[in-house]
């Protein structure tokens, strides 16, 4: 199989991650892939749909073209009618997230950033001409109104050789004398994710259910400082430092209310790190993990007292989690755990064409 990997300039956090993951997890399987990057310089938008229309005569020849970052560009139409089937690979709630920018982005070029890709989506669902879309999970799915038949789930997932790495830097791990919980923000903004504000405040209530001490980050890639007492707020941190933090954590929160776990979570999980979480009943019955493997609740209210007494009896929660994270990671959670019905959905497509 010979594949085109559409990348749209400037990606950065998880779009960027993903990229970089499905390029691996592709190659690793034996298939030739060209990554075509889009965009860039002083007007990334601009310059994305100049790369893409010049770009879009030589995707002839390939078998499949995928795109990531959301945005199924004007290239997919010209391939679709040269017979190239077309996959596009969603990141969260599309919609709720480029709305949200339309709305209160800043400036008339963020407002202007989100309306034209919103049009293209909207335009490429209204047309049929993706013949397969790419989910995290079912709620984000079903938020994207993506039809059960033309959509496949892929779930965040950890290559053996990542676990290989991680493990040595659980090994230099050194001991503090404070029990520290890290988090993780984002760039976008999406109903399904607690804001900076919620961490802010169920550190506070956690912090009146208890006696111990503790010590909060949060990492925020916005670029966003603050201190409230042994609250820290961070700027974005290079990948290694990041990780080193994760190793040093004694719990990680996990910011998404829906059923899926994000990369941070999974990278901490994979460390041994124990995993906080909150997840609205209305998705509690679509994860695959239980309240053996994570600290789970179903309220905001249930998180802070669950995350008290994790502190409060420390010495005995953090062994018994770190085990069952660890665990889950590497028997759920591997390239080859969830490549399967991803791997079989595009071989699929793609000889849709010779057929």
């Amino acid at each position: 199989m010979n594949i085109a990997l559409i990348v749209p300039g400037g990606v950065r956090g998880g779009v960027a991650s993903v990229t970089y993951k499905l390029h691996r997890g592709l190659i690793s399987e034996g298939i030739h892939v060209d990554k075509i990057r889009l965009g860039g310089g002083k007007f990334p938008l601009l310059s994305t749909i100049r790369h893409d229309v010049s770009n879009a005569k030589y995707l002839a020849k390939y078998d499949l073209t995928l795109y990531v970052g959301n945005i199924p560009w004007a290239s997919h139409i010209l391939a679709k009618l040269s017979g190239v089937p077309i996959a596009l690979f969603l990141h969260g709630y599309v919609y709720h997230e480029l709305l949200h920018e339309m709305l209160y982005g800043a400036g008339f070029k963020s407002k202007m950033g989100a309306v034209i890709p919103l049009i293209m989506s909207k335009a490429a669902f209204s047309l049929h001409t993706i013949d397969l879309y790419i989910c995290r999970s079912l709620t984000a799915r079903d938020a994207n109104k993506i039809p059960e038949d033309r959509c496949v789930l892929l779930p965040q997932w950890v290559f053996p050789e990542e676990l290989v790495f991680l493990k040595t830097l659980v090994a230099a791990k050194k001991k503090k004398n404070v029990i520290r919980i890290v988090t993780y923000a984002s760039y976008a903004y999406s109903p399904r994710l607690l804001n900076t504000s919620h961490l802010i405040d169920l550190v506070r209530i956690v912090r009146h259910k208890t006696n111990r001490e503790f010590e909060s980050i949060i990492v925020d890639p916005r670029g966003q400082v603050a201190s409230f007492g042994s609250l820290r707020i961070k700027r974005f941190m290079p990948r290694q430092e990041f990780l080193s933090l994760l190793a040093s954590a004694d719990l990680y929160i996990e910011r998404c209310i829906d059923e899926e776990l994000r990369e941070g979570a999974l990278e901490a999980m994979a460390l041994g790190t124990p995993v906080a979480k909150l997840t609205h009943q209305r998705y509690w019955d679509r994860q695959d993990y239980r309240e053996e493997d994570l600290i789970l609740a179903r309220s905001f209210r249930e998180l802070s007292e669950k995350i008290a007494e994790y502190i409060g009896y420390i010495e005995y929660y953090y062994p018994y989690y770190s085990k069952r994270v660890k665990e889950f990671v590497q028997t759920r959670r591997s390239w080859d755990a969830v490549k399967g019905p991803f791997m079989t959905a595009l071989k699929h497509i793609s000889q849709q064409r010779y057929e």
